[in-house]
């Protein structure tokens, strides 16, 4: 029975990506920066729809050797119209229409505040004063962006580029609810939903044999950027990112992705003879300031100075063993005391009870804080499988919540998955702390549950948390 009550609210701070892996990161970055470059190309040789269908029909060519994600057909199909077919149809259209291929890499980043707006709205995540004025940097940038409609910028171009950031938003929302996959399995067979819309598209539009012919007279350098397209920006560069967000947090690993605009801009300007005036260059810094201040982990920085000054202060965090035991008992009676709640150790905390059996080494571990002789913090974690690992018993005296040192167990906690190879984490908070569910969800937690305890005294409910390591 997971109690986590009382719980301070936390925040995992990221650690940095091994130098191998920063290096996978910067490729990707590349890589997918280079694909506006071989959009704008492949569109001189191909239509829009015919680009798409290629890419796709590309990436989608190892589904002989791969089975198939353990998700529903019907969520399959939703998500690779919105994250796929939607997004680069539309942005394929946008930049055929007028959308240089360096502003279009800009605006699509926008996607970050139509996920967030979509997420208020269909899951009830409340954005962040943080992320709000994120917003309005952004859409500050946009206008400026619009101001330059009519110089190489046409306005159709502009709103279909938005549009297709407003569709990878959706499909950023739907891919949430997915169950934990493989991820080049899942690009793989996602690869698939596109074929069917692409060409029913280039039937309409290029006519019902367009496509053999302009295959047949497209240039080596056309096809050589729907290749690309297909193979590295799709199956190989979705694969690693994959990796890298089952290996690392999110937080750690999202950020590069605000190089790929810069990248893409300054290719666009090498490979494509694309410049920028002053107003869109003041208008694309804005956007991408903009999704810096809302994505950026600027919070846990601040966390971890505020612990590691708490820690100076006089407290020391440590390991614990059974001997400690009764002190972490007596914190949560403290916390249960605060929240009115009945409390009964053999009924409430039978795991501290059998200490050795779940946080003994290698099943789990529990890490304590200390204010001179007294207990004042505490967290476990028990490993629930190869993958998987639970977090238990976050708590911390009333007086000394919102001083980092709740990031600064959860810290000990992520570092002790991370050295496991684990790569998910989850936990079950009592419904009605709702203040530690707005924390869990700025830590990257998504709830993805509920359950009741049956005869519970306390009338307990709880919701289901989990995120990534």
């Amino acid at each position: 029975m997971v109690r986590p009550r009382g719980a301070a609210g936390v925040r995992g701070c990221p650690g940095p990506l091994k130098p191998p892996d920063l290096a996978l990161a910067l490729l990707v970055v590349v890589i997918w920066g280079g694909a506006f470059v071989a959009t704008g190309i492949g569109l001189r040789s191909f239509s829009p729809p015919q680009l798409t269908l290629l890419r796709f029909l590309i990436a989608a060519a190892p589904v002989v050797l791969l089975a198939p994600p353990p998700v529903s057909w019907t969520a399959l199909t939703l998500v690779g119209l919105t994250l796929f077919t939607g997004q680069f149809l539309l942005q394929f259209f946008g930049i055929a229409a007028g959308m240089p291929p360096g502003l279009a890499a800009i605006t699509v980043q926008t996607q970050a505040f139509f996920t967030m707006l979509l997420a208020a709205l269909a899951l009830g995540e409340r954005p962040s004063r943080r992320q709000l004025a994120g917003l309005g940097v952004a859409a500050a940038g946009l206008v400026l962006i619009g101001v330059t409609v009519g110089e190489d910028l046409t306005l159709t171009g502009f709103g279909l580029t938005l549009m297709s950031a407003v569709s990878w938003g959706l499909g950023n929302i739907l891919v949430k609810r997915l169950p934990r996959v493989e991820m080049l399995n899942l690009v793989v067979w996602l690869s698939l939903v596109p074929l069917l819309p692409a060409l029913v598209l280039s039937i309409a539009l290029d006519g019902p044999a367009a496509l053999v012919p302009t295959l047949a007279e497209a240039s080596w350098i056309g096809v050589a950027a729907a290749l690309y397209l297909g193979v590295i920006a799709t199956v190989i560069a979705y694969a690693i990112w994959g990796k890298l967000l089952r290996e690392y947090p999110a937080a750690t690993v999202t950020p590069f992705a605000l190089l790929v605009p810069v990248v893409a801009a300054g290719a666009s300007a090498l490979v494509l003879g694309e410049r920028f005036g002053g107003v869109r260059l003041a208008g694309m810094a804005l956007v991408l300031l903009g999704v810096a201040i809302a994505v950026l982990p600027v919070e846990p920085a601040r966390a971890w100075y505020r612990s590691r000054a708490n820690v100076a202060g006089g407290m020391r965090l440590t390991p614990a063993d059974r001997a400690d035991v009764p002190g972490v008992i007596a914190l949560i009676g403290r916390v249960y005391e605060e929240y009115g709640f009945v409390y009964d150790p053999a009924i409430e905390v039978p795991d501290l009870l059998d200490f050795p059996a779940h946080y003994a080494p290698p099943r789990g571990a529990f890490f304590v804080l200390w204010q001179g002789r007294g207990i004042v913090g505490s967290i476990g974690v028990e490993r629930l499988d190869a993958d998987t690992a639970e977090l238990h018993r976050l708590y911390l005296d009333t007086a000394l919540r919102g001083r980092g040192l709740g990031h600064m167990l959860m810290k000990e906690v992520m570092a002790w998955c991370q050295a496991r190879a684990i790569s998910r984490l989850v936990l079950w908070s009592d419904t009605r702390f709702e203040r530690a569910h707005r924390l869990y969800a700025r830590m990257g937690f998504q709830r993805t549950g509920e359950r009741e305890l049956p005869g519970d005294i306390n009338q307990t409910r709880e919701y289901r948390f989990e995120r990534s390591v």
